[in-house]
C-alpha cells in the first residue's frame, strides 16, 4: 500500500509540472492585424531583409510608383548626423488587400501580387522606416508621411516599435509581423517578434513561454490581377488621357527639382551669339531626370521660351548645357534672365537678373550667389574666376608747405613812427573771439607745395583705365575695325561694277 501511496504522489507531481506547459502550448500566437491603409505588414531587418507592405484599405492604388520607402540609419530621422536613403515602389495598380513584397536575395514570392529588389539597407543597430505618398497640389509637389515603425538593437522610446533586436548571428531567422495589441491606449498596433520557418519562408513562428507556436502564413492575396480582354485599335489618335493636359513624368514624381546655375549671354569670338549661348541645368538626383514638358524661359520684359521635347534627360548627379544652336533662344547682352518651368507653368528655378554681359564672361551659381566669372563650364560644376577690376587708389595728402618766416619791421623813410602792428579796424562783434590780427607789412604766405608724387600717381591710374578699356573693348574694336573694311571693300567694289557699266 505505501508503495502505490508514493507512486500516486510522483504521478501528481509530475502532473502539476506538466499542467502549465499544456496550457502554454494551446494559446495560439499572435495573429496578424495590420491598420488601414497602404501599411507595412512583415519586416526582416537582419540577415536576408525583406519588407512586406499591404493595401489594407477598401480601394484600389491606381498607381503605386506615387509611394516611396525613406529609410534612415538612426530610430530619431531628425537626430543630428544622420543619413537616409530612399526607393520608388514599383510602377502598378494594387487592390484592396494585395501585397507587395521588396526582398534583398529574392526568393518566394508568398503570394504577394508585386514583387521586387529591396533596394535600400536598414541598418541591424536601429533605425527608421517610413512611407510617403508623393503628389502634385496647385502645381505644388507635396509629400504625406503615412505608415512607419523604427527599431533598435536596445531599448526604443517611441511607443508601439521594435526594440531589442538580435543580431543576425544570434537570430539568423528573427524576422516581426505587424498585430493588433487590443489596447485602447496608442498605439494600438504593435510588432511581434517571430521566425521564418526554415523549411516554408513564407511561415512565420512565434516562441510563445518557451514553445515555438505557428504564427501567420503569407498567403498574400488569394487572386492575382486579371489580364486585359483582347482590343483591336482602329484609329491612331492618342486617348483621351492623353489629351487631358500637363502632367509631370511619373519618373520625376519624388524627386528634386532641377535649378539653373549657368548662363553665357555673351560668347567671345570666334564663338557666336547664334550659336554658342548656352543655358546650363543641374540635376542633384542619384537618378536621371526626365525634362519632357518642361520650358526653358529667358528675358525680362520681351520673353522667349522652348519646350524641351519628349525624352529629354538630365544625366543623374550632373549638370547638361542647352546652346541656342539647339534651343533657338537668345540672351540679351544688355540684361536678361533664365527660368525653368514645369510642365503646369510654375517656375522652379531661375537665375538672377543680370546686368550687361561682357565677353566669354558666364553669369555662375555658386554657394547660392550669382556671379560674373570669366571661366565658363559648361556640362561641368561651375568655378568662379572673377574678371580683373581696377581699384580706386589712395593718393594722399600732399606736404604742408613750410610756415613762411616773419618779415622784420621796416622803418619809415621820413623816420615816422613805426606802423602799428595791429589793425586800426575791430573785428565784428561775431567773430571778434576768433579772428586776429592782420599784419599788412608782411608778405602774403607761400603758396603751399604740391607733393610730386601726386600727378605721377594720377598719371599711373589714368594709363591703367586706358590699358584695361583697351583690354575690355578688344573684340568690339576689332569687329568695328572689321566692318570699316568690309564697308569699303563693298564700296570698291560697287564702284568698280558702276565703272564697268
Amino acid at each position: 500500500m505505501k508503495k502505490y501511496y508514493l507512486i500516486f504522489l510522483m504521478l501528481a507531481g509530475l502532473a502539476r509540472q506538466l499542467t502549465p506547459q499544456l496550457a502554454t502550448a494551446a494559446a495560439p500566437a499572435p495573429a496578424l492585424a495590420p491598420p488601414p491603409g497602404l501599411v507595412l505588414l512583415e519586416l526582416k531587418i537582419t540577415g536576408n531583409e525583406f519588407v512586406m507592405l499591404q493595401n489594407n484599405s477598401n480601394v484600389a492604388i491606381a498607381d503605386l510608383s506615387r509611394y516611396w520607402l525613406y529609410v534612415f540609419n538612426n530610430v530619431n530621422p531628425l537626430a543630428a548626423g544622420v543619413s537616409s536613403s530612399t526607393q520608388q515602389l514599383p510602377a502598378a495598380s494594387l487592390a484592396p488587400g494585395q501585397t507587395v513584397l521588396l526582398s534583398a536575395s529574392g526568393g518566394n514570392t508568398c503570394g504577394a501580387a508585386i514583387t521586387s529588389k529591396l533596394a535600400v539597407s536598414l541598418n541591424d543597430a536601429g533605425g527608421f522606416l517610413e512611407v510617403v505618398q508623393v503628389g502634385m497640389s496647385t502645381g505644388l509637389l507635396t509629400q504625406t508621411a503615412g505608415d512607419a515603425v523604427s527599431w533598435s538593437s536596445g531599448a526604443n522610446p517611441a511607443a508601439g516599435m521594435i526594440a531589442g533586436v538580435p543580431s543576425n548571428s544570434a537570430d539568423p531567422n528573427g524576422a516581426w509581423y505587424r498585430i493588433n495589441k487590443g489596447t485602447s491606449s496608442a498605439p494600438s498596433f504593435g510588432w511581434q517578434q517571430a521566425d521564418v520557418d526554415p523549411g516554408n519562408t513564407c511561415q512565420l513562428s512565434v516562441t510563445v513561454a518557451g514553445i515555438v507556436t505557428p504564427g501567420p502564413l503569407n498567403l498574400g492575396n488569394q487572386l492575382l490581377p486579371g489580364s486585359p480582354p483582347p482590343a483591336t485599335i482602329i484609329t491612331a489618335d492618342p486617348s483621351p488621357s492623353q489629351t487631358d493636359g500637363p502632367a509631370l513624368p511619373a519618373a520625376d514624381v519624388g524627386l528634386a527639382a532641377p535649378q539653373i546655375t549657368e548662363l553665357l549671354p555673351n560668347p567671345a569670338s570666334p564663338q557666336t551669339d547664334s550659336e554658342d549661348e548656352f543655358i546650363e541645368i543641374y540635376n542633384s538626383n542619384a537618378v536621371p531626370f526626365d525634362l519632357t514638358g518642361f520650358t526653358l524661359e529667358v528675358g525680362t520684359t520681351t520673353v522667349h521660351d522652348y519646350h524641351f521635347p519628349a525624352g529629354t534627360l538630365l544625366p543623374a548627379n550632373g549638370w547638361l548645357a542647352f546652346t541656342s544652336i539647339d534651343t533657338g533662344l537668345s540672351l540679351s547682352n544688355s540684361g536678361g534672365q533664365a527660368r525653368l518651368l514645369d510642365p503646369f507653368g510654375a517656375v522652379i528655378s531661375q537665375s538672377d537678373v543680370y546686368s550687361t554681359a561682357k565677353d566669354g564672361q558666364a553669369w555662375a551659381l555658386a554657394n547660392g550667389t550669382w556671379y560674373w566669372s570669366t571661366t565658363t563650364t559648361p556640362n561641368a560644376a561651375n568655378v568662379i574666376n572673377q574678371p580683373l577690376t581696377v581699384q580706386s587708389l589712395s593718393v594722399g595728402t600732399p606736404t604742408a608747405a613750410p610756415a613762411p618766416k616773419k618779415a622784420p619791421a621796416t622803418k619809415a623813410s621820413t623816420g615816422s613812427a613805426k606802423v602799428a602792428a595791429t589793425s586800426t579796424t575791430k573785428p565784428s562783434s561775431s567773430s571778434a573771439t576768433s579772428s586776429k590780427a592782420t599784419n599788412f607789412n608782411s608778405p602774403p604766405p607761400a603758396p603751399k607745395k604740391a607733393s610730386s608724387l601726386h600727378p605721377l600717381v594720377l598719371a599711373g591710374v589714368g594709363s591703367l583705365a586706358v590699358l584695361y578699356a583697351l583690354y575690355e573693348y578688344r573684340h568690339d574694336l576689332a569687329n568695328r575695325l572689321h566692318q570699316l573694311r568690309r564697308h569699303r571693300e563693298i564700296r570698291r567694289i560697287a564702284r568698280g561694277a558702276a565703272e564697268r557699266r
